[in-house]
């Protein structure tokens, strides 16, 4: 039996994600990785990728004793998330039509942006309105890479992929100036739809 495998692949792909952290939930993305085959049952891939997003809501960062004090902030955030990743995929199903794999991946990431933040104190009337900027953050990420791939879409050589990032990114060991509002432990989990274009085939016996 003669299984056809693809050695180098190029994959474009739109996301969704979900997070822990308010600024980046339901953010979209773009992005590009390759990937190499290694033997029969592994991928290696590298890619980047850009999160974005324009989202309110509201925080209580504080009580100032008495509850009629309560401080509220209402935060448009406009924040912005680029990554570079490293991955290993084991090959858990692979064929000529389809093939299904999981892995680990590294990945590290800048995040940056600027919230505008109406502030009320109370049950007074003071209102405070004022720009924050979010200085670069630089984190690493750990996590798992999870996908499926339909071969052979439109042409013998495109792939559809469907794929699943749940990962955590560190609290801020490599902050760098401004405001840190990235700061401290954040989940993300992303969701992504690609199109994938193999250049050049391998047979394996």
């Amino acid at each position: 039996m003669r299984l056809t495998c693809f050695g180098q692949e190029l994959e474009f792909s739109s996301s969704l994600n979900t997070s822990t952290e308010k600024r980046f939930q339901n953010a979209y993305g773009i992005g590009l990785q390759y990937q190499q085959n290694v033997g029969s049952k592994y991928k290696i891939g590298f890619g980047i990728h850009y999160n974005f997003n324009n989202v309110k809501f509201d925080e209580i960062p504080y009580i100032d004793g008495d509850p009629n004090l309560i401080v509220a902030d209402e935060i448009h955030a406009i924040s912005k998330r680029f990554s570079i990743r490293l991955n290993i995929q084991r090959l858990l199903k692979n064929n000529d039509n389809a093939s299904i794999s999981l892995g680990p991946e590294v990945s590290y990431n800048y995040l940056w942006g600027q919230d505008q933040i109406d502030e009320r104190q109370g049950q007074t009337s003071n209102r405070f309105n004022f720009i924050q900027n979010n200085g670069l953050t630089k984190e690493i990420g750990l996590g798992l890479i999870s996908k499926i791939e339909i071969k052979k879409f439109i042409s013998p050589q495109l792939s559809l992929c469907f794929t699943i990032r749940p990962e955590i990114i560190t609290d801020g060991l490599f902050l760098k100036g401004g405001n840190q509002a990235f700061s401290g432990v954040s989940g993300f989990t992303e969701f992504q739809i690609g199109l994938k274009y193999r250049f050049r085939e391998l047979k394996v016996e």
